[in-house]
């Protein structure tokens, strides 16, 4: 009886446990150094204010064609607080703007209104926003500057870390 479960434990191993078909794939990740703990510029906050092996693709090329970057002027972001209404702010490209009372201040560095990172870089699909997304630079005094992208259709991605405000982006501001 125990030879014939040894001997279905080894068949089954060999069928299921051992292909010979199988691509070996190494998951293990590439020493980057320090690891990162809850302290220091190697955390995760650190990777989102512009530290740390991530960049967020902010050292990424954006390219899009003349007439689709001169059809948007900055963009429109939401900032909400833990009381209130969100406010909506303009934010024109290379303008930093106040945003009300909270001591931030908002940058629009580049909007993208369909936006796509390929192994070029990044670009629009097209000249609609269709996929939005904006690179803004926000300021507090005593705090290091955040840099990264917001994306209108995936909030969740790479969002604004702060305890107390969140900034989402709303629309793209066009060009009169």
């Amino acid at each position: 009886m125990r030879s014939i479960l040894i001997l279905t434990l080894l068949t089954t191993l060999s069928l299921f446990g051992c292909g010979g078909n199988e691509t070996n794939t190494d998951l293990t990740p590439p020493a980057t150094g320090d690891v990162p703990s809850e302290e220091g510029p190697s955390n995760m906050m650190g990777a989102m204010m512009g530290g740390g092996e991530h960049d967020m693709g902010l050292n990424t090329d954006i390219t899009m064609a003349e007439e689709i970057a001169a059809a948007w002027r900055g963009a429109i972001i939401q900032v909400a607080g833990p009381e209130g209404e969100p406010q909506r702010y303009d934010l024109p490209f290379g303008e930093a703007v106040a945003l009300g009372d909270t001591g931030l201040k908002a940058t629009a560095l580049a909007f993208v209104p369909d936006f796509v990172m390929g192994e070029d870089g990044i670009t629009t699909r097209s000249a609609e926003a269709v996929n939005p997304a904006l690179r803004l630079r926000v300021t507090e005094e005593g705090k290091p500057d955040y840099e990264g992208w917001l994306f209108a259709a995936m909030p969740e991605i790479h969002p604004f870390p702060h305890d107390t405000y969140s900034i989402l982006l709303a629309d793209g501001l066009a060009a009169e």
